[in-house]
């Protein structure tokens, strides 16, 4: 049996500044269960939601329960929330939580910047339907039950369509972004080419970027080993961003 995830919610002592954590497509706020508290731990106000879809840890779950829209939906929710209760907000997002963090530094107001960890904004991911093959494994596994996996290429096939219209409309408003970016990327990612990191701090050609390659790690970087160094490397950003508002 799957444990159904939720959200992560973590209030701190801070009003400058609060943050929002976005997961990956396969992913859920698990998989920010490091990061957040350790952000957390530095007094910022932390949300990690799980996007629509991604409550239902099923085999189409991520393939049919929601879409970039929807997704783009829950952030803008995820921002307010935090906004509530913070004067500015910063949104960082891994992998395809990457995508909806950088559109939300482009295009909302109470977003003082944020970050991408092992985003495939400009390059898609080459492997995409054998990550959701993993996926299905890992569902197979924990429910000890199985489908025709075959009937679901196409959906596979369609959000794969989808997640990359969405990506590219990202994309083009990259070169008008003024505020701090981080960037994140593992050297030995195997879902993304890690050289489209630096692809991406190049086309923020009006940002402070603020880049950082791992190496040695792999493409979810909130669990690899890497992780308390990623950590540190945020809290310092976030401690620049706040000095400046």
């Amino acid at each position: 049996m799957i444990n159904k995830p939720n959200a992560l919610e973590l209030n701190g002592t801070r009003r400058d500044l609060g943050v929002v954590l976005l997961h990956s497509f396969t992913g859920s706020s698990r998989d920010m269960k490091l990061l957040g508290p350790a952000l957390n731990a530095q007094g910022f106000t932390v949300f990690a939601p799980v996007l629509r879809g991604h409550h239902d840890r099923s085999f189409a779950g991520p393939l049919l329960g929601g879409n970039p829209d929807d997704w783009w939906e829950d952030v803008q929710a995820a921002v307010s929330r935090v906004h509530r209760e913070c004067a500015h907000v910063a949104v960082f997002g891994l992998s395809l939580g990457g995508v909806l963090a950088m559109r939300a530094i482009a295009d909302l107001p109470e977003v003082a910047g944020g970050g991408v960890m092992a985003a495939p904004i400009l390059d898609g991911s080459p492997i995409f339907a054998d990550t959701v093959a993993g996926y299905f494994d890992y569902v197979a596994r924990y429910t000890q039950q199985e489908i025709d996996r075959n009937a679901l290429q196409p959906a596979i096939r369609q959000q794969n369509k989808a997640i990359r219209h969405f990506a590219h409309g990202v994309a083009r408003k990259m070169d008008g972004i003024t505020k701090p970016v981080f960037i994140a990327q593992g050297g030995a990612d195997q879902v993304i080419d890690p050289q489209t990191a630096q692809r991406t701090a190049n086309a923020l050609s009006e940002a402070q970027v603020d880049y950082h390659f791992y190496p040695h790690a792999q493409h979810i970087l909130t669990v690899d080993p890497v992780h308390e160094q990623l950590e540190k490397d945020i809290t310092s950003f976030l401690q620049t961003i706040a000095s400046g508002l």
